[in-house]
């Protein structure tokens, strides 16, 4: 018997950082159908609300932040499942040592820029904090917070990635 047999299921063979990325883009895949559902929702209110002859003042505000939040996280679930514009094939003209080598310079330039994103994110979210949203007053810190939070779920991502590529499997 190998080792994936004994230990059971495929996800086995995971390590602690590629279980913990598979979760939460679980995660976020079914946070991403909850928020499109309730853009349908707020919309389709604010159309039955202004054919009643009234509006709903903060339908297209909360409306526009949702799909905002579903643009940065879905990068993330674009990201984890490779579903984004690439090179491919580049590596493979000089061997697979090259192409891992390739692969591993990338996902740390990939990684780097992440990271710094999610700090600047951090720093963009706090300075936010002051200012308020038009028709709900609530702190612009509240939804730009996705920025951050998006740009460490892609670092976590490429960590897994990148442990992954080292232990000579494909991300």
């Amino acid at each position: 018997m190998n080792k994936a047999e004994v230990k059971g299921p495929a996800t086995a063979d995971l390590s602690f950082i590629e279980k913990v990325s598979s979760m939460v883009n679980t995660l976020v895949e079914h946070l991403l159908v909850v928020t499109g559902a309730a853009i349908c929702l707020i919309l389709f209110a604010q159309v039955i609300w202004r054919y009643l002859g009234s509006s709903l003042g903060w339908s297209e505000e909360v409306s526009r932040h949702l799909l905002v939040t579903i643009t940065f996280l879905g990068s993330t679930a674009a990201y984890k499942r490779a579903n984004f514009i690439g090179l491919r094939g580049v590596g493979q003209w000089f061997g697979p040592n090259c192409e891992r080598i390739i692969l591993v310079f990338l996902q740390v330039l990939t990684f780097t820029c992440f990271t710094a994103l999610s700090w600047f994110g951090v720093m963009y979210t706090v300075k936010a904090w002051h200012h308020s949203t038009a028709s709900l007053q609530i702190p612009m810190a509240i939804p730009f917070a996705v920025i951050p939070l998006a740009t460490a779920i892609l670092v976590l991502h490429t960590a897994a990635d990148m442990v992954r590529t080292v232990r000579g499997r494909k991300p």
